[in-house]
């Protein structure tokens, strides 16, 4: 499907890729076309490759996002998920971004009131 998508017929799309596990480079091709990229628990398990993927993309087409129940970050994994674990997807965010924990979650809040037009 993104090998599809040509920058003229999407750009007035905007939303999130939920649960985003794509590669740089799909990465690279849905910010330039306006979306976010929902992160959630995933960004935390062993073998993921998702963290080299994002870390060239700017925190600023970034969201939080748990996929509750299922997905749950490390060290809950095999758990029913919750909207709890979202801070432990934050925290490895802080990682990646050598930013603090209010950085991230500012940022990715902005991100979201932003998308769906809250006034905060």
């Amino acid at each position: 499907l993104i090998k599809t998508f040509k920058l003229p017929e999407f750009k007035e799309l905007r939303g999130i890729i939920h649960c985003f596990s794509g590669d740089a480079r799909e990465a690279k091709v849905l910010t330039d076309l306006g979306f976010l990229l929902g992160i959630g628990g995933v960004i935390t398990y062993k073998n993921t490759t998702l963290f080299q993927d994002i870390k060239d993309i700017p925190l600023s087409h970034i969201v939080l996002e748990t996929d509750a129940p299922y997905l749950p970050p490390v060290p809950h994994r095999g758990q029913r998920n919750e909207s709890s674990y979202v801070k432990l997807v934050a925290l490895k965010l802080c990682d990646i971004y050598g930013l603090s924990l209010e950085e991230v979650a500012n940022t990715t809040t902005a991100n979201a009131n932003k998308l769906f037009n809250i006034e905060h």
